[in-house]
């Protein structure tokens, strides 16, 4: 993470009033001589855009990313010289709510925020100049700010845009800001924003990738009529979309006014589903829209994003065949990390839903929907973190998301299921250590997959804090209890039905044993002791549910909804290697028997799915793994990719969400045991490319960037032939049928 900046001479500022509405902020610079460089740097309490002389100061948007601002706020640093010049320069910074000041009110209450505020920026610009001198301009008394064109915004609501003037002009030099008011100096910060122990926030530079827009989709139309339009972009997305006014349309015709309302879904009637029932009021993902020909012909969302496939356009005046609908794919900034092909199209369909919902929810924070929460719910991101880190290189943005995990840490060491959080989730669906593990764990991936030391001298003490408060919870069974357990399981509107305790208790001791190990890769004590808390948690697993007789783990009380045989209730002490060795292979075959009996289909919710296939394969059952995967009836994968979804549903029925990554977990079993390509308990010094032989899956190649060079394997299974390329530096072991061989550097060939 980067270091604590100088607050420098820069005060924070806002416009006047209680609670200012998308306030515009305005300072303008004279520069005697062409500009040589010029570092900016600008925040908000809230979201801000960063204007130079009428251009964006950077492509980001919905900055400066979530968090707990009474402990840290993240700063933006560009370089703005080519978009400067000498003479008259205007600066503007133009400010939402973000979750910072958000009136909407939702279940999860971010209205009630702690730290709420009215919005407010921060920034300061040094220049050096060509003739030698220097010139600072920071947020103090001589900025200038008026109410925006925005006169409503909300991370769920959307936004209402309705401008009396041309909404760009007072961004440019020229402009005429003498009926603008003096800005609002803080003093200081107020006390309900500072840290507990009373100290300023720490301002930092933004850590994680920036969202940018990605990609500009033409939708086309499902429906249309004088007074509504339906439009389909052809997949979810999440983004916004950018309104404009027909070529055609006169100057001096009638404003166009319309609603637009953004949904993942179509009701039965045909239009648009924008319903939420975790969002309080009359609107919700909808954009209220004022287009004035010749003043202000195009509007897009500044200050909010949405998830969506449809756009439901309904008029208020003038004629909705004048507006021309754009649709902005927009998620965070990441670097690939992998690519994959098959000879086999549902792998690659597969894949690619995967990375389409990752990425729809990559937004500062790895989020649980685009549309219906944008919360960091954090165990979704346990049971993906593989699936994150093949996908793209996640390193900055965990960084800063484990951060946020710890600034919002109790004293008691409990942790919320959602992270940042505004005081919401320590009690609400909560204990749930299916969720909240979620620390310690990140600490063993960060340090494995990027070699991120520092993160686990920073932060170890506060997992071990964490891990303390979840044993401390221990009944008279040596158990932990949850709430949530193995989450959406195939006829479960939520919690899962059989006892908790035991994936609650299992999840506690997997995490002790990965802090064991992080701590043990940075040369910290104290792995034995946590390896020796893990296995009594896994004995008083074993003692309360195994069933050694028949070889399989049950519900204790013998009665109630759960006390059938439970896929994931198997499938994590074997995946976790919690079975007694002399028990695996019953408890292996009853498995195996189970998803036969119920025709290749799985009983699994977000914990079991991530298990499910690589548990086989280990098994050597990577043909029913593959048949499970590729089932085409209900409750699978395969039936909601050929129903035309380009991403994974939350719910195995009638989903509420439909781009959710935790159900797409498996694809970290098309990586590791299809493909065969597995990181090395330590990292990627040393790895494993084990491909199952028994999948029928013909061809499959994978090139994987990983912090030790570029990996590239080839298999195909009908010439029996892989390939490989090794990076420097490292060193490959390769299990095929009747091989075990190491590798050093360089190209590969093998037979099988």
């Amino acid at each position: 993470m980067s270091a604590a900046l100088d607050p420098l001479d820069a005060r924070w500022i806002t416009a006047p009033g209680d609670d200012p509405q998308n306030p515009l902020l305005r300072a303008v610079l004279h520069l005697p001589a062409p500009p040589l460089s010029a570092r900016w740097r600008y925040t908000g309490l809230g979201t801000v855009r960063a204007w130079v002389n009428g251009s964006p100061a950077s492509a980001s948007r919905l900055d400066p990313g979530l968090t707990d601002p009474r402990v840290r706020v993240q700063v933006l640093e560009v370089d703005i010289a080519p978009l400067l010049r000498a003479g008259e320069n205007v600066l503007g910074l133009d400010l939402g709510r973000g979750f910072h000041a958000l009136t909407t009110e939702n279940v999860w209450r971010w209205e009630q925020a702690p730290w709420r505020g009215p919005v407010r920026a921060w920034a300061h610009l040094r220049v050096d100049l060509a003739d030698g001198s220097s010139r600072v301009l920071a947020t103090g008394p001589e900025w200038r700010t008026a109410p925006g064109p925005v006169t409503h915004d909300s991370m769920y609501a959307g936004e209402t845009f309705d401008p009396r003037e041309d909404p760009a002009a007072w961004r440019l030099p020229g402009y005429d800001d003498a009926t603008w008011d003096p800005v609002l100096v803080e003093p200081d910060r107020p006390a309900s924003r500072r840290r507990a122990d009373g100290d300023e926030p720490i301002l930092q530079l933004q850590a994680q990738e920036p969202v940018v827009v990605r990609e500009e989709i033409a939708p086309r139309t499902v429906s249309a009529g004088p007074e509504r339009i339906v439009l389909d972009l052809g997949r979810v997305i999440a983004g916004w979309c950018r309104f404009e006014l027909a070529e055609h349309v006169d100057a001096l015709a009638e404003p166009v006014a319309f609603r637009a309302r953004h949904g993942e879904k179509l009701r039965a009637d045909g239009t648009v589903d924008d319903d939420n029932e975790h969002i309080r009021g009359d609107r919700f993902q909808r954009d209220d829209v004022r287009l004035r020909p010749g003043i202000a012909e195009s509007f897009e969302p500044q200050h909010s994003y949405k998830g969506f496939r449809y756009v439901q356009l309904e008029a208020v005046t003038g004629d909705l065949a004048d507006v021309r609908v754009t649709g902005l794919l927009a998620h965070a900034d990441l670097a690939p990390a992998s690519t994959l092909t098959s000879s086999e199209p549902l792998v690659e369909r597969f894949d690619a839903a995967m990375r389409a919902s990752l990425a729809n929810n990559m937004h500062h924070v790895p989020t649980d929907t685009p549309m219906h929460e944008k919360n960091g719910w954090t165990g979704d991101a346990l049971t993906a973190l593989a699936a994150m880190a093949t996908s793209f290189d996640m390193h900055r943005m965990l960084r800063k998301w484990l951060d946020d995990q710890v600034d919002a840490q109790r004293a008691d060491g409990s942790l919320s299921v959602i992270s940042p959080n505004p005081g919401w989730g320590y009690e609400e669906l909560s204990p749930a250590p299916e969720w909240t593990t979620l620390m310690p764990v990140l600490l063993d991936e960060l340090a494995c997959e990027y070699g991120d030391l520092e993160a686990v001298r920073t932060h170890e003490a506060a997992a071990r804090r964490y891990l303390d408060h979840e044993l401390s919870r221990r009944d008279g069974d040596g158990l932990i209890s949850g709430v949530l357990g193995d989450y959406l399981t195939p006829g479960s509107p939520g919690p899962a039905p059989e006892d908790k305790r035991l994936s609650a208790t299992l999840m506690v001791a997997s995490a002790q044993r990965r802090l064991a190990h992080a701590l043990e890769l940075a040369d910290l004590a104290g792995g034995a002791e946590l390896r020796a808390s893990a296995q009594e948690l896994e004995d008083s697993v074993n003692r309360v549910f195994l069933d050694a007789e028949r070889g399989l783990y049950r519900d204790p009380a013998g009665t109630g909804p759960g006390t059938g045989y439970r896929q994931t209730s198997n499938l994590l002490p074997l995946a976790l290697g919690t079975v007694p060795a002399e028990h695996v292979a019953a408890v292996q075959e009853n498995l195996v028997r189970a998803i036969e009996g119920a025709g290749d289909h799985h009983d699994c919710g977000h914990l079991g799915v991530r298990f499910l296939l690589p548990v086989l394969s280990a098994a050597a059952q990577g043909a029913l793994a593959w048949r499970v995967l590729a089932n085409p009836t209900a409750p699978g994968w395969r039936a909601w990719l050929e129903a035309g979804n380009s991403t994974f549903m939350e719910m195995w029925e009638d989903p509420r969400s439909c781009s959710h990554y935790f159900m797409g977990t498996p694809a970290t079993w098309l990586h590791e045991n299809v493909a065969g390509l597995r990181r090395g308990p330590d990292g990627w010094g040393n790895f494993l490319v084990a491909p199952d032989p028994d999948v029928p899956v013909g061809r499959i190649t994978m090139t994987r960037r990983t912090r030790a060079g570029e990996i590239a394997l080839a298999v195909d299974r009908e010439a029996r032939t892989l390939r490989l390329t090794v990076p420097g530096g490292t060193r490959a072991r390769v299990l095929l049928p009747g091989t075990d061989r190491q590798l050093g550097p360089g190209e590969h060939a093998l037979d099988w």
